[in-house]
């Protein structure tokens, strides 16, 4: 539980990770929340929480929110009032998530593919990272992976399990390995499918 110490928790994270952060008002940390971050920057909006606790959470949560920028002038942003729930977020590039989005657990988000795809020694040689955007009112479901040079427009929902790479418009039901746009999503419909 965060309680008061959530602005101890808060300090502590900053301290510990001796990098380029800026944060908001309200930032809720859970002390098993892993940033890596070689002095790039990480912007977090008001009320983002990270999330590394399961308790609470109605699934599981494998591993606590991780978040990596390992290459110079990388950055992840993510908007006010966001919760990501266990979820690896890894950043080359650039990754932006909007505010008022929901990340459920064991969600990946990579602006880069590790390796390159045409190569004699697949244990050496890098890819070239592209950015990632998630739009606004985002929800993406359980186990999703988003890939580089993805943009996913406001409003719109990845279903648990897909494999994210392109750009998807405002408002888009997303499924499938590899994830296609498959309705519509109109959110003033009250619906509890």
């Amino acid at each position: 539980m965060l309680y008061n110490f959530s602005i101890f928790i808060k300090r502590y994270f900053l301290l510990l990770t001796k990098s380029s952060i800026v944060y908001g008002n309200d930032v809720k940390i859970d002390w098993s929340v892993k940033v890596y971050n070689k002095k790039n920057k990480l912007i977090l909006g008001d009320n983002v929480y990270l999330r590394g606790f399961k308790k609470g959470y109605q699934a599981a949560m494998p591993y606590p929110t991780t978040i990596l920028i390992d290459v110079k002038n990388a950055q992840v942003q993510i908007g006010s009032n966001t919760r990501i729930n266990g979820a690896y977020i890894h950043a080359q590039k650039s990754i932006n998530i909007g505010n008022n989005c929901v990340i459920a657990s064991g969600v990946n988000i990579m602006d880069s593919n590790g390796h390159i795809l045409y190569s004699e020694n697949r244990t050496i040689g890098r890819d070239i990272p592209g950015a990632i955007i998630i739009g606004d009112n985002v929800w993406i479901g359980l186990n999703a992976v988003i890939l580089k040079n993805t943009k996913i427009g406001a409003n719109s929902v990845v279903s648990a399990g897909s494999i994210v790479k392109g750009e998807f418009p405002d408002n888009s039901l997303i499924v499938g390995n590899p994830a296609k746009r498959v309705k519509t999503i109109n959110i003033n419909e009250t619906s509890h499918t």
